[in-house]
Parts: C-alpha cells; sequence; structure tokens
C-alpha cells in the first residue's frame, strides 16, 4: 500500500532510504578492512580505511539535509520528529562503523587467529542487518505490509551477532595472553557489536513510524 506524499517531502523520502542504504556501504566496507587487516598480503587496507571515511561524510551530508527540509513545514509534526530521530540513529550506525576502523588504524592490535572468524562473523550479522534495515525503510513507504518481516530480520541478526560476541569474550578471556590485550580485544568485539545494536535501535525507530503511517 503506498503512501501519497508531497513532492518535496517524497524528495526527504528518496534521502532517507539514501541514507539507510549507507549502512551497507560503510558495513560492507568495515567488513573488507578487516579482511584485508586479517591478510598480510593485501595492500587496500589504506584505501578501504579512507572509503569508510568518504561513505561517513556522505552520510552525514545526507542527514543534514534530511533534518534541514522536513523542518521547512513538511510532514505532520510527530511524523517530522520520528523522522529526524530515525536519521539520527542510522547516522549512528555509520559512525561506529568509522570509529571501529580508526580503532584497527590506530592501534593495529593483534588479533589471535581464533578470534578473526568470530569478528568476521559478526561483521557477516552487520552486513545482513544492514541489508534487512534497509529493505524495511524501502519497503515502509512502498509495501507497509513487508516492513514488519525485515524489522524481524534485523532482530534475528542482532541475537546472531550477540551468540557470537559471546562466545567470543569467553574465548578472548581463557586466552595466555597479557591482561591488556585481552581488554585491548574485548573493547574491540564489543563496539563491533554496537554496530549491529545500533542497527536495531534504528529498526525499533522505524516501528514507531510504520504505526503512525498504518494508523
Amino acid at each position: 500500500m503506498p503512501f501519497s506524499f508531497a513532492k518535496k517531502e517524497r524528495e526527504v523520502i528518496e534521502k532517507l532510504i539514501q541514507l539507510s542504504r549507507k549502512t551497507i556501504e560503510a558495513t560492507m566496507a568495515l567488513k573488507d578492512f578487516f579482511t584485508c587487516y586479517f591478510s598480510p598480503e593485501c595492500e587496500r587496507q589504506r584505501e578501504v580505511f579512507l572509503l569508510i571515511k568518504t561513505i561517513e561524510h556522505e552520510a552525514d551530508e545526507i542527514r543534514r539535509f534530511i533534518i534541514s527540509e522536513s523542518y521547512k513545514g513538511l510532514f505532520l509534526p510527530d511524523m517530522r520528529e520520528v523522522i529526524h530521530s530515525l536519521s539520527e540513529s542510522i547516522d549512528k550506525i555509520i559512525n561506529k562503523c568509522e570509529s571501529v576502523s580508526k580503532i584497527i588504524d590506530y592501534q593495529q592490535p593483534n588479533v589471535p587467529e581464533n578470534i578473526k572468524d568470530k569478528i568476521l562473523s559478526q561483521l557477516e550479522c552487520a552486513v545482513n542487518a544492514s541489508k534487512s534495515f534497509y529493505k524495511s525503510v524501502e519497503e515502509l513507504f512502498n509495501d507497509i505490509d513487508k516492513v514488519n518481516a525485515y524489522i524481524l530480520e534485523v532482530e534475528k541478526y542482532e541475537h546472531d551477532e550477540d551468540m557470537i560476541e559471546e562466545v567470543a569474550l569467553k574465548e578472548i578471556f581463557s586466552l595466555d595472553l597479557q591482561l591488556a590485550e585481552k581488554m585491548q580485544l574485548k573493547e574491540l568485539i564489543i563496539n563491533i557489536g554496537d554496530i549491529v545494536d545500533r542497527t536495531e535501535d534504528a529498526s525499533d525507530i522505524l516501528e514507531v513510524l510504520l504505526l503512525k503511517l498504518a494508523y
């Protein structure tokens, strides 16, 4: 069931969909960045790091457009507030991707082999959650009946990531490493998990927008 919006409102909606697409770009680039970091022969690490920064900058520009335009009297006031909150929440996902990439670029942590696979699995959950989230935003303004299925997918990937994170943290503290190294790895694992948590947070806000459109 598509909804009818004014031309300017439709422009903001298209930007919101575009912003949600940036979560896929950011999570995929971050996974590529880690894959490269874990492969000594890879020579693209700096290139992918800069790509993540570019995606974050582009997302900021889109978010500013959404907020600026929506407060020019577009949409009903309560819906406008939710769109504002949703765009901010999406931006936080991408910001977290950039901050995680900085942990690697600045600290260059030594990641044991048995933890690398778990980190890549976490990132795969982040990519999948962002894809489902993007589809939920896209369908919100096209076929509202499809949205809940994608929201449930985001919740599933968040749950899957939690399980991986828990196993990884237990394994880290069982390793024969200095406490400082364990804490460094712990923070890395938790920060990666925050990406999926923030995707679920954005999905929760989307549910509020769904209710406003449905009723």
